[in-house]
């Protein structure tokens, strides 16, 4: 006896049509997919569900190189003296009449720092910047120290010095 997939009511096994519901046997095994055709299917969706790995981004190169034995120290001064250090920097890096790059950089870092620094003058929500600005002004003295010119923050991304 054949089990009616519609309806459910048992019918004789060779009967093309269900007696209770007029269900055509005949349509239902035509249009079944065959078992070849399931198993693509199949594999097909476990292609597609399968999740994609994230790409790591390239590591950034630094943006300029020292160009002076000097040029390392001189960054480090700009970061740790504030306004006088920026003055020595990007003066004091000046080799035939041009200015390095590098020190442009650390110039305008220690410029930001700087400026940013002023707002530890205001009691309270001040000193915790000042906090915050110190241990911004140690990683870019680090990177200075390193050769590389990463920016700290944003004190890297604004521009002043160009």
């Amino acid at each position: 006896m054949k089990v009616c997939p519609k309806c459910g009511a048992q019918t004789e096994d060779d009967a093309k049509f269900c007696a209770a519901c007029g269900f055509s046997f005949l349509e239902a095994a035509q249009s079944a997919p065959q078992p070849e055709q399931q198993q693509q299917q199949q594999y097909q969706q476990q292609q597609y569900q399968q999740p994609v790995p994230p790409v790591a981004p390239a590591p950034q190169a630094p943006l300029y190189q020292p160009e002076n034995p000097c040029d390392k120290a001189l960054g480090i001064v700009a970061v740790l003296c504030g306004f006088l250090g920026v003055l020595v920097a990007y003066f004091g890096g000046d080799v035939d009449g041009k200015r390095s790059d590098y020190l442009r950089f650390y110039a305008n870092e220690g410029l930001m720092l700087a400026l940013f620094g002023l707002i530890g003058l205001i009691p309270f929500v001040g000193w915790i910047w000042s906090i915050f600005n110190f241990v911004c002004m140690i990683i870019a003295i680090v990177y200075a120290c390193k050769g590389e010119t990463r920016p700290v923050l944003f004190y890297g991304t604004l521009r002043i010095i160009k």
